[in-house]
């Protein structure tokens, strides 16, 4: 059911149900699924499903439980936040105040007083203070030690990982990483003069950034060069390949993969090749894009061909096409697609996988319905046609000129006459 064009929507199915009051909200349901609310999209959304349940209202709160874990809820009203952890632990706190924080960000715990004065952090037996974010910081334990007076100087160490230190940051930088390796990788840092990442397999040596860079890898025997970048690139490896001069021309050959462009960014494009998936995807003038995909074991295929602003074509994997002009939000979100998408069009076509198709024009003025049971022609109030199995219906102005035909009944009525005149017919006929 429709009501205002595309403005009200009703549907249910043997898959779920969906009310809609476009731009302001739209309801979906699934069974065994998930529950979803969109408000004021992209501001606001509601979604609830076996393993999680979220609401938001952007910037006003934010509240979220992750089920699997046992989790309490998670709540944030703008600057204000609380909640308990799946051990029934507390914490809460308003932004920038004070407040606690606990199995969030990567961290075991994070407190903070008038931040960014004072804040810590503690992630297993590690703990790190800071003061004055981010210039005063201090860390020990759990096999990490450090601190930082930022941009002077700082160092860290992780035992067995990596070492760094700074000096006048960004200008001098020394680390040495993967120590837990027989091959660490060394840094140096002197930018933008000189910059080096070097192990004894793999080397990287900038000089100017960005006028000048070199990579080499002899594992892969792969070299790389950069002038100007990212204007003048080449490299070259075992199933690798990049050159580039941007923004005039480039292409780069990865492991299977394929990327380019000519004159940037009116075309370029990527492919990839697997055992069972192709792709193949073109962008032209930065919002149109032309896109294939083949499963070859499948047999199936999809096609997406956006020509901006003009028209949208799609062919969905399960055997659904979706066609419509103009097309104005050059972007693929359903968010998108549900809530802003119809009000944005003049006409729109759509066919689902049992081949039941639904058109219509000038939201909805015009329509055009069809399955493998009935099919309805309607322009708006003015036209109506209505075919089924032993059924047909024609009308005019609601009722100015109106016939219907159900098995042997026969029925018609004119200029809206409130008696209807009715008949049998004696021979059996096909609608």
């Amino acid at each position: 059911m429709e009501v205002g064009g595309p403005f009200f929507i009703y549907r249910r199915d043997q898959v779920g149900s969906q009310v809609g009051f476009r731009p302001f909200f739209y309801w979906q349901k699934e069974e065994d699924k998930y529950t979803q609310l969109e408000y004021f999209y992209p501001l606001g959304k509601y979604k609830s499903t076996p393993q999680e349940v979220q609401s938001y209202l952007m910037p006003f709160y934010l509240t979220r439980q992750d089920i699997t874990r046992g989790e309490k809820k998670e709540r944030n009203f703008f600057l204000a936040f609380w909640g308990e952890t799946d051990k029934g632990e507390p914490y809460g706190g308003f932004f920038p105040l004070g407040g606690s924080l606990k199995n969030r960000f990567g961290k075991d715990e994070m407190n903070f007083v008038l931040w960014p004065i004072y804040s810590d952090s503690r992630e297993g037996e590690n703990k790190t203070y800071t003061f004055l974010w981010p210039i005063f910081t201090h860390t020990s334990g759990g096999g990490r030690e450090g601190f930082k007076i930022w941009p002077l100087l700082g160092y860290e160490n992780k035992e067995k990982e990596y070492e760094k230190s700074f000096f006048l940051w960004p200008f001098f930088h020394f680390e040495r990483r993967y120590l837990y390796t027989d091959d660490p990788t060394e840094i140096s840092m002197f930018f933008p003069f000189y910059v080096s990442q070097a192990s004894s397999r793999r080397a990287t040596h900038t000089i100017l950034w960005p006028f000048f860079n070199y990579t080499y890898d002899e594992d892969e025997h792969y070299r790389q060069i950069d002038f100007l970048w990212p204007f003048l690139q080449w490299a070259k490896g075992e199933d690798k390949s990049i050159f580039r001069i941007f923004p005039l021309y480039g292409r780069k050959h990865w492991e299977g993969r394929e990327s380019g462009y000519i004159l940037w960014p009116l075309y370029w494009y990527d492919r990839q090749e697997a055992a069972d998936y192709s792709m193949s995807r073109r962008r032209y003038l930065l919002f149109s894009k032309d896109q294939v995909e083949i499963w070859g074991k499948e047999g199936k295929r999809a096609h997406t061909l956006r020509i901006w602003p003009l028209f949208y074509y799609g062919l969905r994997k399960e055997g659904s096409v979706h066609f419509y002009f103009p097309a104005l939000l050059p972007i693929d979100d359903e968010g998108f697609e549900r809530n802003w998408g119809p009000l944005l069009r003049l006409y729109e076509y759509y066919r689902n996988p049992q081949g039941e198709i639904e058109s219509r024009f000038l939201w909805g003025f015009f329509v055009h319905r069809q399955n493998v049971q009935r099919e309805l022609y309607e322009l708006s109030f003015l036209f109506t046609l209505y075919r089924a199995e032993n059924l047909f219906y024609f009308s005019l102005l609601r009722g100015l000129v109106e016939y219907r035909a159900a098995g042997r009944q026969r029925a018609f009525r004119f200029l809206y006459s409130p008696w209807t005149m009715e008949w049998e017919v004696d021979i059996k006929e096909d609608y």
